[in-house]
């Protein structure tokens, strides 16, 4: 126990002071159960999208290497042609000299590429590292690192040394604790730019009995990060630079403790979770040009602190099982200018007061219960409530964002099973939401929200027929509380009704007929609550059909059909409907499915489309989507 102990105080004296980003350790190597490839790629209308994501890992006696690859990318073809792309790679290999001893080498580059005009549209950094990871106990790791990096943005490429630090307590079993933890430290010295990271996440599960269990989760993290951005000609010519720094400094700390109980009073489950979080975030620019001094030179802070409670209360019996959750949180957020103590306390004055407007405080309570009733074995009920209340402020006398929002969900669904074969349903739902604000300035935006759904259906399944259908009727309700003094709001209306159908016909052991197709009817419209009526002035149909013959030969399914969409607009004169928009399109479809050993998945999914639009004008165009899952 000790010696544990030990282990564990040094471990954390070594790398407390570290950093890391938030979402995973990047040095520190775990076995992974599988590899994997996911690829996507999509080709709709103008817009074109590609997502792969690739993890290697192998060992070959006492040589190991893991391979990780994530690329996205977005072109849209249009008048201004628009392309983005990310990419992340990395790759570490070494060599194992003893079970708790090993050497190696990583390489990563990061690449984000965007044709837009914005002060970061191109940016990337690649580096090298040296790896020795070290195990002094079986579920503790301790990998310190050192390489070389280059960081480019915006034309600029900066060369510098990249060291640090990661460890890894992966659920180290200590009497009745259960330790997880994740410490980073990372410093890119790029100059004239200095990137940090410092993460720490420690969670301890102390289980008091076979029912009861404590969970405690305690968070720091820093992520300093410098951006090159254009310098102003004046500050420019004043420091003979092209452009300037700004360095963005985001301190988290968060403490959290869950308690559960298995047995609350015998009959319950109960969940209790407290949160205390603290964010600040720094701004603060290199390069400051003080002969034409404003209220722009001054850098800023945010201070956020936030608390939240949460608890859960579910009970299980044979005929009625049902959730409570209660959730209460506060968010205050403070803007805070920075004094220079070379410029007027005048200008100070009032920047910072332009920042303390941006002050705001927040409550938040929302209340849910959610059930399900098995009146007898074939009538079941389920239903579920939801209330949510927000009380925003803005302590500043110049901000008028001060407002309350009330949100009430309710639904009920009743599913009678006829039979093994068929099953019907039925649900009701209602959304109430009302949104006013404090001062008369911003009243004008007072507005309350009404919507109902009702949905009917059932299910078939049968040994060579299965069927879904849906019937659904909406409506959507706005009122504004003052549109009589503001011509800008106006009250409307929005009401639909969906009829969707989604069948499978079995012809033979191997040949089925899939149908699929939906039919929406929508009306918007001005509105009058007091009276209840309504001016319509816009109607859309909206029309799909997609029946399609496919067959199974081992793991492959092959499908063609046809494909028919369309969607009409229609403007009212008087109670007449007058056509406004055609897009009509129609064509064949193919689908390739192929699906081996549960462990690899390829989709192709495509269609040809001849599409007619308002004025009879012609086009015709490929749509497909590839899409690719392996395990390995």
């Amino acid at each position: 126990m000790k010696k544990y102990l030990l282990i564990i105080f040094v471990f954390i004296a070594y790398l407390a002071f570290g950093q890391i980003r938030s979402d995973s350790l990047e040095y520190v190597l775990t076995e992974s159960a599988f590899n994997r490839l996911n690829s996507r790629f999509d080709k709709q209308l103008n817009t074109y999208s590609l997502n792969t994501f690739l993890f290697v890992q192998q060992k070959f006696e006492n040589v190991f290497f893991t391979l990780g690859e994530q690329y996205n990318s977005t072109l849209i073809k249009s008048t201004d042609r628009s392309q983005r792309d990310e990419q992340r790679f990395s790759l570490t290999a070494g060599y194992e000299f003893t079970p708790n001893f090993n050497i190696g080498f990583g390489a990563h580059n990061n690449i984000y590429s965007n044709n837009r005009r914005i002060e970061i549209n191109e940016a990337s950094n690649s580096d090298i590292t040296i790896l020795p990871q070290y195990k002094p106990h079986p579920k503790i790791i301790i990998t310190p690192f050192f390489g070389y990096s280059n960081n480019r943005q915006i034309g600029e490429n900066d060369y510098g040394y990249l060291y640090g630090s990661e460890g890894l307590i992966n659920n180290l079993d200590i009497s009745d604790f259960i330790i997880y933890s994740e410490i980073k430290f990372k410093n890119e010295d790029v100059f004239p730019r200095s990137n940090k990271n410092r993460y720490a996440n420690f969670l301890l599960t102390n289980n008091f009995s076979p029912d009861v269990n404590n969970v405690i989760n305690i968070v720091y993290q820093l992520n300093r990060k410098d951006f090159y951005y254009q310098a102003d000609s004046l500050t420019s010519k004043y420091y003979d630079i092209t452009n300037n720094i700004q360095s963005r400094n985001e301190t988290n700390y968060v403490l959290q403790d869950r308690l559960q109980y298995n047995e609350f009073l015998g009959i319950f489950y109960l969940d209790l979770l407290g949160k205390v979080g603290w964010r600040k975030i720094d701004r603060d620019t290199r390069y400051k040009n003080f002969e034409n001094i404003s209220t722009a030179i001054f850098d800023t802070r945010i201070e956020e602190l936030k608390f939240e409670f949460e608890s859960i209360a579910s009970y299980n019996s044979e005929s009625f099982s049902g959730a409570l959750r209660f959730i209460l949180s506060e968010r205050d957020e403070k803007n805070i200018a920075k004094d220079i103590s070379e410029v007027s306390d005048v200008f100070y004055e009032q920047r910072n007061d332009q920042e303390k407007r941006k002050n705001n405080n927040s409550v938040r309570a929302s209340l849910s219960l959610s059930g399900l009733y098995k009146i007898t074995k074939n009538d079941i009920l389920t239903f579920s409530l939801f209330q949510n209340k927000l009380k925003y402020d803005t302590p500043s006398a110049e901000n008028f964002d001060d407002r309350d929002e009330l949100l009430s969900i309710a639904g009920i669904r009743y599913t009678r099973v006829f039979s093994p074969f068929f099953e019907s349903f039925i649900t009701a739902e209602g959304t109430f939401n009302h949104t006013v604000y404090v001062f008369a300035e911003k009243s004008s935006n007072n507005n309350l929200n009404r919507t109902i759904r009702l949905t009917a259906g059932g299910i078939y399944r049968g040994k060579n027929i299965s069927s879904l259908n849906l019937f659904e009727v909406s409506a959507n309700y706005t009122v504004y509380d003052f549109e009589d003094l503001n011509p800008n709001y106006k009250s409307f209306s929005f009401r639909q009704y969906t009829a969707t159908d989604s069948t499978t016909i079995k012809l033979t052991k191997k040949l089925n007929l899939n149908l699929y197709g939906y039919i929406k009817l929508s009306e918007q419209g001005d509105f009058k609550w007091s009276a209840f009526t309504i001016r319509p002035t816009r109607y859309l149909k909206e029309i799909f059909a997609e029946p399609k013959l496919s067959v199974r030969y081992n793991d492959i399914i092959l499908a063609s059909g046809v494909r028919f969409f369309s969607l009409l607009t229609f403007n009212y004169k008087k109670t007449e409907k007058i056509l406004d928009t055609e897009y009509v399109s129609s064509g064949p479809v193919a689908e390739i499915i192929v699906s081996a050993r549960n462990n690899l998945l390829v989709k192709l999914y495509g269609w040809y489309e001849f599409i007619r639009l308002t004025g009879n004008n012609k086009k015709e165009q490929t749509n497909f989507s590839l899409q690719v899952f392996w395990n390995f």
